[in-house]
């Protein structure tokens, strides 16, 4: 049984869940949303907000035309927008990891794992207790730091992101998160020991968009079974290794119309698809099949890792037992 980090989003009613619409393409069309401007205007310690807007506007429209001959760098526009006022030649990595945080983007974000290492290096050679929302780096370490994530970096500056009101998302998010906090309807599963011992009062929300942007609430680093999610990782997996042909000449994509766990075929002679018990049984004996049982498990093991970016994934082994010996 594969263990992750929570990655499940609140649900409620639909005139609530509507507060969390986010037109990106019309956001992106009027630019910088007031609160971006002021969020970013207090990392930057500027109170003049709209000379911030102006500011941001103008680095957007410049990373848009870099390629242009003549034109500064993605580095050099990024240097001009964090270089310090009062120190000549210098620029803060500090207040621009707290921007990418304001758009959700974490430091331990893969994407910016070369720019955060060479961050750690040039400190440590300024000083040993430096801290990283003071330290300042010359314009050349400044851009060597940034160099290898400066798409990333540019995405962002760009308010090129799928969410780019990313602080009012979350709010709303959080909101909701609070208000269903007490719900106690539901129970947890029972057809399994181990799973029957879980603590029902746990509550976690954590949310990954398609641009990586990411925040968490609750109880969002208690690891937990993915259980039957694992079905469409599975089946994710699968078809970009064997093709979506070939999986779906051994099982359907048509729903059922029966319970999940039943049993049966469709009336071509196959499970009618691969989110059901009978699919997913399938779909997992395609994984790999001519490998042996470990070096099957170690890659279906470094594929979720993957798809968790490099977070925990881990093998729930006593659950594992405990469904062999019930199921």
């Amino acid at each position: 049984m594969y263990s992750v980090l929570p990655s499940t989003l609140a649900t409620r009613p639909s005139n609530s869940m509507e507060t969390l619409m986010v037109d990106s393409n019309e956001a992106n069309k009027q630019g910088y949303a007031p609160s971006v401007v002021e969020d970013v205007s207090k990392i930057l310690k500027n109170s003049r907000v709209a000379s911030v807007a102006r500011i941001l506007n103008d680095t957007a429209n410049g990373l848009k035309h870099v390629y242009q001959l003549s034109h500064p760098t993605q580095e050099d526009l990024t240097y001009d927008l964090f270089k310090c006022r009062k120190r000549e030649n210098e620029a803060s990595m500090g207040k621009l990891l707290s921007v990418l945080r304001s758009f959700g983007i974490r430091e331990d974000d893969p994407r910016l794992k070369q720019t955060i290492e060479k961050m750690r290096e040039f400190e440590s050679q300024i000083e040993d207790d430096c801290d990283t929302r003071h330290c300042l780096l010359t314009k050349e370490q400044f851009k060597d730091c940034i160099r290898p994530s400066i798409n990333l970096i540019s995405q962002v500056l760009r308010n090129d992101l799928i969410i780019p009101s990313w602080g009012e998302f979350t709010a709303k998010v959080k909101q909701i998160f609070e208000e269903c906090r007490n719900v106690r309807e539901g129970k947890v599963a029972s057809y399994i020991p181990q799973l029957a011992r879980q603590d029902p009062n746990k509550w976690g929300v954590s949310i990954c968009t398609i641009d990586g942007q990411r925040v968490n609430f609750g109880d969002a680093k208690q690891p937990f079974c993915v259980q039957s999610v694992s079905k469409a990782f599975n089946y994710a997996i699968v078809a970009s290794d064997l093709g979506a042909d070939f999986v779906h000449s051994y099982v359907g994509h048509e729903p059922s119309g029966r319970l999940f766990n039943e049993i049966c075929l469709d009336c071509n002679g196959k499970p009618h698809n691969p989110l059901i018990n009978a699919g997913a049984i399938i779909v997992t004996s395609l994984l790999k099949n001519h490998l042996k049982m470990a070096d099957r498990y170690d890659f279906a093991l470094n594929e979720y890792k993957k798809l968790a970016g490099g977070g925990y994934v881990g093998f729930n082994n006593a659950t594992f037992l405990s469904e062999r010996d019930t199921a």
